[in-house]
Order: structure tokens, then sequence, then C-alpha cells
């Protein structure tokens, strides 16, 4: 059980640091500073997430903080993507090719933010079951 929970630990931080430095790449700070919360957001699941998971009295809170940052990224980016079609800000409309307009919105990455979701809570499982 162990080997599966370290396992785990490190496909959740190698997603963290993913976003983290996609947050970085698409949202740069220095150049809006309201850009500065989705990269606070993508840090604190990083670290603070990570370390919650690292200790069995504190995955309960890893558990539940990295669920919150998973959902409040999936909701912000598909709001964005509806925004952005909706204002023709995306050169394909869905209905005149589905797969490139779902290409150019954010469900990659929501499709990411999903599995970093399930993968904390596969790690929480497999904490709690430990002896």
């Amino acid at each position: 059980m162990k080997t599966s929970r370290n396992t785990l630990w490190a496909a959740l931080v190698a997603l963290a640091v993913g976003a983290a430095l996609l947050h970085l790449r698409i949202h740069p700070p220095a150049q809006n500073p309201t850009d500065l919360w989705p990269n606070l957001f993508s840090l604190l699941d990083l670290f603070l997430v990570s370390l919650l998971f690292l200790f069995r009295g504190s995955a309960l809170l890893g558990l539940l903080l990295n669920s919150f940052f998973a959902y409040l990224g999936i909701i912000m980016m598909a709001d964005f993507s509806l925004s952005a079609t909706l204002a023709g800000q995306i050169a394909v409309r869905p209905g005149e090719n589905f797969w490139g307009w779902l290409l150019l919105t954010t469900f990659p990455d929501i499709a990411l933010a999903f599995a970093d979701f399930l993968v904390g809570l596969a790690l929480y499982k497999v904490i709690i079951t430990e002896h």
C-alpha cells in the first residue's frame, strides 16, 4: 500500500507542478495584477495540498482543498470557454467543427484539473485504508 501512496502523491505533485507552470505561462502576474489569483491558487495547490497529503491527520484537509481548487478551476475555465465562444473570440464555432472548437477551448485544461481531483481522491482513500 505504501508504494501506491507514494506513486499517487508523486502524480498529484506532478499535476500541480504542471498546473503552476501552465498558469505562470498563461497568466503572467507582471502583465496584469488580477492574474495573480490563478497563480496563487495553483501554488497553494502545489505546496500546501501536497504537504497536507503527506500526513494522515491532515489528509482530509488536503482532500478538501484539492477538491475546492479543482472545482474552482473547472468552473472558471468552463465559464471562460463559454464566454469566449459566445463572444466570437474562438476562431472555430462548435457547429462548424466541434473537435476543432473543443481543442481551442480550455477543455484539455479542465480534463487535467479533473484528473488532479481524481488522483487526490484516490490518494485519500489509500491513506485512510492504511494500517
